[in-house]
């Protein structure tokens, strides 16, 4: 016993601070607009903090959740650029076609790219001036080894759109923000943003007293429309 008990207190330190470590990690922010969804792209900025001196590797994902042909979504990104905390350029390289390598910041690495998408479907995205139908692999990039950092998205639809925004993400706060806890749930969380219509009901349980409601969405597709 007098063996085990130093053991068994060095575990429970060690992961105590692993533990600690996990709730200080700096949360990844996202931005996302559409300064011309009639031309089928949208613009992304995304920082990351608190990354030491270490160089940050960027990517884009080659194929998506449950559907795994190789679709290489980097190649429907365009106009990448990088800055620091202070908002001073980075230079960056590509050692693969999938990754943004970018070294010479301050801890802090904002990057700006836009994203051609016009396809929306359960691997693509697409936005046009009706719709955003975003699958988060094909639309966002993200951080090597930042895996379980918590992330939040915020949205600006179009002025004059009435886009709403329908996701299993966490809403955090406002109509166009929301959360992950980590890289996994985000990118199984597609995002529709439209003028959608949604329904409600109630689902009783087996005792006959009420459920919370259930509730449903669709998208209102005006005659002539996609």
């Amino acid at each position: 016993m007098r063996r085990v008990l130093p053991v068994i207190v060095f575990l429970v330190v060690i992961s105590g601070f692993a533990w600690t470590q996990i709730q200080g990690q700096s949360t990844i922010l996202y931005n996302v607009t559409f300064p011309e969804p009639e031309h089928h792209w949208m613009q992304v900025e995304v920082t990351f903090a608190n990354l030491g001196r270490q160089p940050l590797d960027v990517r884009m994902s080659r194929s998506s959740p449950g559907r795994y042909a190789v679709a290489e979504f980097a190649k429907n990104i365009f106009r990448v650029d990088a800055y620091n905390g202070k908002g001073q350029k980075l230079a960056y390289t590509r050692p693969d076609a999938d990754v943004w390598r970018i070294t010479g910041h301050d801890g802090t690495v904002r990057v700006e790219y836009k994203v051609f998408g016009d396809y929306a479907n359960g691997t693509y995205f697409g936005v046009d001036t009706t719709h955003a139908h975003l699958q988060m692999p094909a639309a966002f990039m993200w951080g090597a080894g930042h895996d379980n950092q918590p992330i939040r998205i915020t949205f600006a639809p179009p002025a004059g759109s009435r886009w709403k925004i329908g996701t299993q993400l966490y809403p955090a706060g406002d109509a166009n923000t929301f959360t992950a806890p980590n890289l996994q749930y985000f990118m199984d969380s597609p995002v529709e943003l439209s003028d959608f219509l949604t329904s409600a009901f109630t689902v009783p349980k087996s005792d006959g007293t009420p459920k919370l409601p259930a509730c449903g969405s669709f998208r209102r597709i005006a005659a002539g429309g996609r």
